[in-house]
């Protein structure tokens, strides 16, 4: 007689699934849940831009908030002035000399770096997560024909990595130093 074993039913339902490279940038991830969440819709290129929300016939632009250019999300992630002078502002306070440049090579890079478990790579997958966030809601928050001072956004960013990274131990004396 043989037993019935959860196990064994879990392995048959997962079998032939398969990993996706990005998978370590939510493991241990302090951010907010819902810079978690547009992370992954970013990782799967769902984001609702512009030009994703033309094609499906709900908008009737595809135009960027910031410039004329298209908006696609490889664009507004790390194309447009606006949004890349903010990731530039973020990985420089967060000690990378890295230049942004298009969502197919920044997300291996980061995936690769976020590999150990050193602060500095806890720190970049919280920097990831809360920057395509605030980059996500600045965009919004222009859209719908807000002001924002955009100087701000960064600054916000940074102050969010500060109070979600202190409340990880191993976190907090990197964040000491980087904040002198």
């Amino acid at each position: 007689m043989d037993y019935f074993k959860i196990a064994k039913v879990y392995k048959m339902i997962h079998e032939g699934d398969t990993q996706v490279h990005w998978y370590r940038l939510f493991s241990g991830n302090s951010a907010r849940p819902r810079a978690l969440i547009t992370l992954w819709q970013a990782c799967h290129e769902k984001l609702a831009t512009r030009s994703r929300l033309h094609r499906f016939g709900m908008v009737g632009f595809n135009t960027c908030s910031f410039c004329m250019q298209e908006e696609t999300q490889d664009h507004l992630l790390f194309d447009c002035l606006k949004t890349r002078n903010i990731w530039k502002q973020v990985l420089v306070w967060s000690g990378f000399n890295h230049d942004p440049r298009r969502w197919a090579e920044e997300l291996p890079w980061v995936v690769s770096i976020c590999k150990g478990k050193s602060p500095r790579s806890s720190l970049l997958k919280l920097a990831f997560a809360e920057t395509v966030y605030g980059v996500w809601t600045f965009r919004n928050v222009v859209s719908f024909g807000n002001v924002v001072d955009e100087n701000r956004i960064a600054l916000n960013i940074i102050d969010m990595l500060v109070y979600r990274g202190w409340t990880k131990d191993k976190l907090r004396p990197y964040l000491a130093l980087l904040m002198l």
